[in-house]
Order: C-alpha cells, then sequence, then structure tokens
C-alpha cells in the first residue's frame, strides 16, 4: 500500500474526523461533531433540539462506520482499520454513488458547506474560504484547484457542480495514484509532514 496513500488518509483523519485529536476514531469524536454542525447551523448556539437531530445523524454514521471499519470489534476506529475500509471501499465500488449510505450523506453535507454562497457550484473563492477555516496554506489554492478541473469545469467558469465534487472526493478516498485528479480536493494534504502525522497516531 503506497505511502501517498497512507498519508493522504492521516491527513483526512485527523482534518475531519479526530474532532477530540486523541489519534482514533471513538463515538466521543461524532458526538463533538454534533455539537460543530449543530453550532454551524444556529450561528454558534448549541440548541438542545437542533443538537439532538444531528446526534441522531452521527450516531447512525458512527454505527455505520463502526460496521465496516471496526474489524476487530472493539468499538474504537483506529488508523490503521480506517485505511483498510477505504482500500476496500476502492476494491468493492466503482464511484460514488455505490458507497455506503453514511459517506453518501457525508458527501452531501461536504458539498453544502464547501458551496459558501450557495450558488449549488464549488469555485476557487469556495476553495480559498475552506482551507482558510480549516487553517490551511492557501498559497497554493489556485494551482490545486486548477489542478483538478476538467472540460467540463472550466466550461462551467472554472467551476464544479456537485456531482462532479463528489467524485473527486470519491477519487481522494480510493486511489492509490499519487497523480490523481482529486488528489487537492481536501487541501494540500501533500504540504502536511507524513511524520507528524504519523506522531498523532494513536492506539487504546
Amino acid at each position: 500500500m503506497g505511502s501517498t496513500f497512507r498519508h493522504k488518509h492521516l491527513f483526512m483523519f485527523h482534518k475531519f474526523w479526530d474532532a477530540n485529536s486523541d489519534g482514533v476514531l471513538t463515538w466521543d469524536d461524532f458526538r463533538l461533531l454534533a455539537e460543530k454542525y449543530t453550532k454551524i447551523q444556529r450561528r454558534g448556539k448549541l440548541e438542545k433540539d437542533v443538537f439532538e437531530r444531528w446526534k441522531t445523524i452521527f450516531d447512525k454514521w458512527w454505527n455505520e462506520l463502526t460496521d465496516h471499519a471496526d474489524f476487530n470489534k472493539d468499538t474504537i476506529v483506529e488508523f490503521d482499520e480506517w485505511l483498510k475500509f477505504f482500500s476496500n471501499l476502492g476494491a468493492s465500488t466503482k464511484c460514488h454513488k455505490e458507497l455506503p449510505e453514511f459517506l453518501q450523506t457525508y458527501l452531501h453535507l461536504f458539498f453544502q458547506c464547501m458551496d459558501s454562497n450557495k450558488d449549488g457550484l464549488f469555485c476557487l473563492k469556495d476553495y480559498k474560504k475552506y482551507l482558510t477555516n480549516y487553517n490551511m496554506d492557501i498559497n497554493r489554492a489556485q494551482e490545486c484547484f486548477m489542478y483538478m478541473l476538467n472540460n467540463d469545469d472550466i466550461a462551467n467558469g472554472n467551476a464544479m457542480t456537485s456531482d462532479r465534487f463528489r467524485e473527486l472526493v470519491y477519487d481522494y478516498w480510493v486511489s492509490k495514484d499519487p497523480n490523481s485528479q482529486g488528489k487537492y480536493i481536501c487541501g494540500p494534504f501533500d504540504s502536511a509532514l507524513l511524520d507528524e502525522l504519523e506522531k498523532m497516531k494513536g492506539t487504546k
């Protein structure tokens, strides 16, 4: 299994899912993510009824993730299990529409968050805002964004539709090609040092 595949999944593991930064995924991470999206929806407020709705969603996601990725059934998803999960997806699926339901729902939510001006398209301005929100380097934003565009995106004013965006995230998730077109969709992960990411990875 190539180091690039491992590297980008370490990056994603820590940037998006390991909410409490302890190096493994547990229900606590998903509860914190429910809080995060409650505050996003309610502009900083943790309203109980909204939180309960998000918690129900993330509880379902957690159960689906552990069903697919908790190979030793200890209710913890360690990084090597996470990596095996995406490697298996690459072997068993051909497009984002074949992904498990919780990942398809995540892709929908991910695009909604990325489309900052809510015009139904993902453009360079949206990409820069996303990188800024996650404290990622924006110096290469234009280079990375243009790398991902195909002819249809260029004809669309250098912007991606929702379906095209999901296609690139799927590519990022499953491709082991270091030059795959979706390599930058979650950010310029190759600017993050692999040894630093490895030090963050934990076990329980």
